[in-house]
């Protein structure tokens, strides 16, 4: 969830640094993921400054290109090759100095240097619009007024505006946070500042309508209001509304539709827009869905219904998946000039069975599905009606139709100074309690010696008991408060490290000692990834089409950390991560444990001491052969592979990938069997003997290998690959390999006969066995 720094300004006056807000809110249980700050134009203009053309004539060398002096305010006139053709003396224009970094409509940004163009020094750049990401114009300088001083920031003109947006990753209990308000709420407690809540003056209403409302299930649906808005001319929004919105990355549709996303998320109220006319007999029923009923939604696809589904229907048929998704015949467009404001309280539960039943995901069901608030219908409709008669010239056509046959009670509950103090092993004054409770909206009822008599707002849907408002009070006045003594008991676990956790520790400490990076991923994946499905296992509930499967590989989750990487800069990316992998067969499940490496980029960071080489096979091959040698295991617990171009495909990622996936469970093992003897130092020379092979192309270093383990030489320490090569004089079919063999005798100086013996062995091996060839 996107949360604007701006927005959150206009419900408390706070004047802390991004990096004090992300603090304050992740210590409240609103993690923040991350923030970023963004601009109504990309780059903000910065370093844009106005400049004049003082002179302006031919490039000697370049019949489309002009030599030009500026004057930018800095008391020295810059040198700049143009090849505009509407470049000439006397014009304002917009110039980029040396230093400068462009952000283009189109491309890369870069940073402007001074350069020789056809042999004339330039110091800058004059820019057109599309050069500087205002708009897509190439024909020529944006030419300015004349009125503008030289040397005036060009982000000052173009009030060029800025914001600082932070992603929270909202647990599911936190339906009072899913909104501007519900978080500056958060914020305005912990620094116990005044929280500005918004009020719209009620409009005066011109004409009556006749619209009719029935809720048929007030379980499902305790409150349903709403208002008729008339005269409506449905167009662009303003610009203050698209950039909001696109602050927190909404797209804008139109004027109406924004408005009812702003004020959702500004006040957390969903709010939805019918179309008066396809309102068939000016008549709405809230009623549960039929069986085999066929809704065709916004997005032209056509949803069977289940019968659980809550819908809203006209006389005639449904307009829309409550709480989920409009339909197409009933959503505003162009010709609109009558809308009916939808604004109700649906229950959590059957909006997430609709929601997760037909896979589809939309902010008002993220909102209903934790909770909203019951109060805030009425609020919420008043806000947007006011935004609509500014923007969109609407009038009021009803009084506000407002069905709550049963009003729904805040949660009373008691809260004991002692519970506070026992739970949180602490004492807070009661000032400050009282404070924490005022601040997020929890009426104090009555105050006693021994506690508090508590009503609780409804949109605190997982504040019912007295330990949920006990954890409320803890959380906010700082769990960092919480002493440590001799009172407190610390469920710790001293026991030694079991073998598994051992070895997991070694393997994460040797593979962060050779640059990589430890992830933790979702286990859960889309089957979308996986061209055979038979031996998936689907989640029978899930969260969403994209968390449908628990992963059979660990290489999708890890190629989505991969790309989140490159989309930010990072190219070098060397990962691991240890989990778990599922599959179904013969009607039952399994999991594996696995250990997975990632490799993509170069094999080092950019250094002067040497040349960045890339990522290969062999690369990953030697590392995960030096870790599954020093866990006491082989490359026989591992596969390697360079990852298809199909899969990097899906992740857009442009680059080579390679993948190692380990069997962990397997590596355990051959580590526990393998006998580890402490070795002398050797005291004898080693001596390195070489042989060059001419074997099949299709023969692999391991067949080497095996070959010389049968021969069951006690004398060789060591065997490597040096040289490997293809082409003439050998046949296409062939391929020469060159080895090195180091001997050592533990008891002696190995002499000239000995290591012959050992060779020719060896040689015979490699003759009879892979038809070799010895090259001499």
């Amino acid at each position: 969830m996107k949360i604007s720094l701006n927005w959150l300004k206009k419900f408390i006056d706070i004047d802390q640094s991004p990096e004090q807000i992300e603090q304050i809110l992740t210590s409240t249980g609103l993690e923040v993921e991350h923030y970023e700050t963004i601009e109504s134009i990309k780059g903000g203009l910065k370093g844009l400054v106005v400049g004049k053309v003082e002179q302006c004539e031919k490039h000697p060398n370049a019949d489309k290109l002009s030599l030009t002096k500026v004057d930018i305010g800095n008391g020295e006139l810059l040198s700049i090759v143009c090849g505009a053709p509407n470049v000439a003396a006397g014009l304002k224009v917009i110039v980029a100095p040396v230093g400068t970094i462009i952000y283009p409509l189109k491309g890369e940004p870069f940073t402007i240097q001074k350069a020789k163009i056809r042999g004339e020094v330039s110091e800058g750049m004059l820019c057109a619009e599309d050069e500087i990401g205002m708009g897509a114009s190439h024909d020529g300088l944006l030419i300015l007024p004349e009125t503008l001083a030289i040397g005036t920031p060009l982000a000052n003109y173009f009030n060029v505006t800025s914001d600082v947006v932070f992603e929270i990753g909202l647990t599911a209990n936190r339906g009072d946070a899913t909104s501007h308000l519900g978080v500056a709420r958060e914020l305005a407690t912990v620094l116990n500042i005044e929280l500005k809540k918004p009020t719209q003056t009620a409009k005066p209403v011109e004409q009556l309508s006749t619209l009719k409302i029935e809720v048929e299930d007030n379980a499902a649906c305790a409150r349903y209001s709403g208002l008729v808005l008339g005269s409506i001319t449905v167009k662009e929004s303003p610009d203050w509304l698209k950039l909001q919105l696109k602050a927190i990355g909404l797209n804008s549709t139109n004027n109406v539709v924004d408005a009812t996303n702003f004020v959702m998320h500004e006040l957390g109220q969903p709010l939805h827009a019918f179309d008066y006319n396809a309102i068939a007999g000016e008549y709405i029923k809230v009623k549960r869905a039929t069986a085999g009923e066929v809704f065709i939604a916004l997005d032209d696809k056509a949803y069977t219904l289940k019968g659980h589904e809550l819908m809203i229907a006209n006389a005639q048929e449904n307009m829309c998946i409550a709480g989920v998704y409009g339909g197409k015949l009933s959503g505003v467009n162009a010709a609109t000039t009558k809308i009916f404001l939808e604004s109700a309280y649906f229950s959590a539960d059957v909006v997430r069975k609709s929601a997760k039943t037909h896979g589809i995901n939309t902010d008002s069901g993220f909102r209903f599905e934790r909770g909203t608030d019951p109060e805030m219908t009425i609020i919420a409709l008043e806000r947007v009606a006011a935004i609509l008669t500014d923007i969109a010239g609407a009038k009021i056509e009803s009084e506000f139709v407002d069905v709550y046959p049963t009003k729904l009670e805040p949660f009373a509950v008691y809260l004991r100074k002692q519970t506070i103090q026992k739970i949180g092993g602490l004492e807070i004054p009661d000032q400050k309690i009282e404070q924490i409770l005022t601040g997020l909206g929890i009426v104090i009822n009555s105050s006693e010696d021994n506690g508090w008599s508590l009503s609780v707002p409804l949109f605190k849907s997982d504040v019912t008991r007295e330990i949920d408002v006990v954890e409320e009070v803890i959380r906010i006045y700082g769990f960092e408060h919480i002493p440590l003594n001799k009172h407190m008991r610390l469920s710790l676990n001293y026991k030694a490290e079991s073998n598994e956790r051992l070895m997991l520790n070694k393997a994460s400490s040797l593979l962060q000692g050779m640059g990589f990076s430890e992830i933790m991923t979702n286990s859960l994946v889309s089957d979308k990834v996986y061209e055979v499905k038979d031996k998936l296992v689907y989640m029978a509930n899930p969260l969403s089409a994209e968390m449908n499967v628990m992963r059979q590989s660990m290489l999708y989750s890890g190629l989505e950390a991969i790309a989140y990487n490159k989309n930010r800069k990072q190219t070098n990316t060397h990962f691991f991560e240890f989990g778990k992998t599922y599959l179904m067969a013969n009607s039952q499940y399994f999991e594996k444990e696995e250990l997975a490496l990632f490799v993509s980029g170069n094999t080092t960071g950019e250094s002067w001491e040497q040349k960045q080489k890339p990522v290969d096979y062999y690369f990953l091959k030697s590392i995960v052969n030096r870790l599954c040698v020093a866990l006491g295991g082989d490359l026989k617990c591992a596969e390697i592979k360079a990852v298809d171009a199909k899969d990097l495909a899906l992740f857009d990622i442009k680059d080579e990938v390679y993948f190692a996936t380990i069997n962990w469970t397997m590596l355990l093992t051959k580590s526990a069997d393998k006998k580890f003897a402490l070795k002398a130092l050797p005291q004898f020379p080693i001596v390195r003997r070489d042989l060059s092979l001419v074997i099949d192309k299709a023969t692999e270093f391991k067949a080497i290998q095996s070959m010389v383990q049968k021969a069951n030489i006690k004398n060789i320490m060591a065997v490597n690959v040096f040289d490997v090569y293809e082409g003439k004089p050998l046949d296409e079919d062939k391929k020469s390999i060159s080895i090195g063999f180091e001997l050592y005798d533990e008891e002696k100086t190995m002499n000239e006969k000995e290591i012959d013996a050992i060779m020719q062995k060896l040689i015979k091996q490699f003759e009879q066995n892979l038809n070799a060839v010895i090259r001499k």
